[in-house]
């Protein structure tokens, strides 16, 4: 298992969480809707959970983000990455530049492509044969997380409004989604808590096809950005793989753009600057 959590084509993805599972992000920008009388449960979680994603969305993205991985018996671990996120209404695309790894490991480059109705594409390259290789959402990296969960996988699911509640003061919105028959995911079904007042998920749960519960996740701190607020901290329990993982936004911009060359799959060949 241990060889397994290192496995080098590992992808630190962010979102978030940042969402749905803590620190997911979504794959475009739709318009949500604060009006909720007469509605539906199904079409007032779909709306939240649109609110959440419009709140995320913006055209470019920079972030730092640190991962603090603590495996079972084990030192933590501290990864950081360089997050650049190009996004459209359709299409989103992520490059990921690990920048900080542990001494006895090496940094890796990702390029994350989520399309609307289609399945995201994960590429890295395997410089050794000289080629490309593309891998799905399910493939688990850093701490034993899949990288749909980090992503949302947003559209795969079925959502309800389920109750209005107070967590620690402060109102959330409980929403639950499903996984759509014909959907591929790891997640069966999750739960998710979002702040009345801004609509970050605070709190997630996500389980599996048995009905266990794989994943919590829980927002430690939240940067109350006027126009995206996010969580800025969240403590991730694994029950499947024993490990905790701190995710932290070290931080974020919104730069008026990013020249289309850092999304190329060529920028995949360069070395990743330590």
């Amino acid at each position: 298992m241990k060889a397994f959590l290192r496995f080098r084509s590992r992808i630190l993805f962010l979102a978030i969480l940042a969402a749905s599972a803590g620190i997911l992000v979504g794959c475009g920008g739709r318009q949500g809707s604060n009006s909720t009388a007469g509605q539906s449960p199904e079409l007032r979680g779909r709306q939240m959970v649109d609110e959440y994603l419009k709140r995320d969305s913006s055209p470019y993205r920079k972030s730092r983000i640190r991962f603090t991985v603590t495996e079972e018996g084990e030192t933590a671990k501290v990864y950081e990455i360089d997050s650049w996120r190009k996004q459209t209404p359709d299409e989103t695309t992520t490059l990921n530049d690990e920048i900080i790894a542990p001494p006895d490991e090496s940094g890796t480059r990702t390029l994350t492509i989520e399309a609307r109705d289609k399945k995201t594409i994960v590429v890295t390259y395997a410089a050794s044969r000289n080629e490309f290789r593309e891998t799905d959402s399910k493939k688990m990296f850093v701490g034993g997380l899949s990288a749909g969960e980090l992503l949302g996988d947003w559209d795969k699911f079925n959502y309800q409004f389920i109750d209005e509640k107070d967590l620690s003061g402060v109102k959330v919105f409980e929403v639950e989604g499903k996984l759509k028959n014909g959907a591929d995911s790891i997640v069966s079904r999750m739960t998710l808590l979002f702040r009345s007042d801004n609509y970050v998920p605070v709190e997630t749960h996500l389980f599996g096809a048995d009905g266990r519960e794989i994943r919590a996740y829980k927002t430690a701190a939240i940067k109350d950005d006027p126009a995206h607020p996010y969580a800025s901290k969240i403590d991730v329990d694994n029950s499947v793989y024993k490990s905790h993982i701190v995710i932290e936004i070290v931080s974020r911009e919104f730069p008026a753009s990013i020249d289309d060359s850092m999304f190329a799959r060529e920028k995949l060949k360069e070395p990743v600057r330590k």
